[in-house]
């Protein structure tokens, strides 16, 4: 992926360079270190041969609940997944799948929780009640982007007592490391999400396709007496993702405040919306996507 693409429409500025150095994002293969965080009731194990032989289609077609949202690995970017298990029975054999950008299985090795290392495409695990398991990418020089799947068990897709949430790390020597917290999300058709495009803050989107065929998304650019400023239209590659800064698509939203709607095709396109918001000075926070409850 080049960095035009990434930005999906549009050339970089020079104004909008500072923003770019936040978002270096090239192809490379990961680590990704898993930690037994409580007790023998939880496990994590790498996928079985059977299991790596599923493809991210297989789950959409029974259904899945969660999605990985933001996984940004290697260079100065490094991400943790936690899970854990806040209900009431053990959360039996469960499998997770990463897929690049492109949606493409995205190979990983990691470290399973009995000390051996593996090369795979995730992982799958088990989780008693109260239990926490956590894993942690560890990238080489360049980096890579995309999302997981987390998928159903024995039990079926509801998963209940399942939480789970990514930590997105950027470091850079000069200065303090930047963190944010995505929890994992379930996907929808339509998705809201406030933008700040005042004092030098901008918008960086993330937005993932949880179909197994390529669309695109319309992404309404509202104003703050609701109406619309203008539309974009964002391709993405079945089952696949893409990062790119709002005012590189939407010149319109510097210096001002508005609402995003993020449309798929249809109702049975889901998708996920997450972004940050960075400051002048290149610090991000996190931004979720919201659906408004029925009247």
């Amino acid at each position: 992926m080049t960095k035009t693409e990434i930005l999906v429409h549009g050339m970089r500025t020079a104004e909008q360079e500072r923003y770019w150095r936040i978002m270096r994002l090239f192809p490379v293969t990961a680590i990704f270190v898993l930690t037994l965080v409580v007790g023998r009731a939880q496990e994590i194990r790498p996928l079985s041969a059977e299991q790596e032989r599923m493809k991210p289609e297989a789950i959409q077609l029974t259904g899945f609940e969660w999605v990985v949202p933001e996984l940004i690995l290697g260079g100065e970017w490094t991400s943790s997944i936690k899970l854990t298990n806040r209900g009431t029975a053990p959360i039996p054999t469960t499998n997770v799948f990463f897929v690049d950008n492109m949606g493409k299985p995205m190979t990983t090795t990691f470290q399973a929780s009995n000390g051996g290392v593996v090369t795979g495409t995730g992982f799958s695990f088990t989780l008693g009640v109260g239990g926490i398991v956590q894993g942690t990418f560890l990238g080489g020089s360049n980096t890579q982007f995309g999302q997981a799947f987390v998928g159903c068990s024995a039990n079926g897709c509801g998963t209940p007592g399942l939480y789970g949430e990514v930590v997105l790390r950027n470091h850079n020597s000069t200065r303090p490391d930047f963190e944010s917290v995505f929890p994992f999300e379930t996907p929808a058709a339509v998705q809201y999400m406030l933008f700040d495009g005042t004092n030098g803050y901008t918008t960086t989107m993330y937005l993932t396709n949880t179909s197994v065929i390529p669309t695109t998304v319309a992404m309404d650019v509202m104003s703050t007496n609701n109406s619309l400023i203008t539309m974009v239209n964002i391709p993405l590659a079945a089952s696949g993702s893409t990062i790119f800064t709002l005012h590189a698509v939407a010149p319109q939203t510097i210096g001002i405040l508005g609402t995003l709607v993020i449309r798929s095709p249809s109702s049975s396109v889901l998708l996920t919306a997450t972004g940050l918001r960075v400051n002048p000075t290149n610090s991000f926070t996190p931004l979720r996507a919201f659906v408004p409850a029925p009247l």
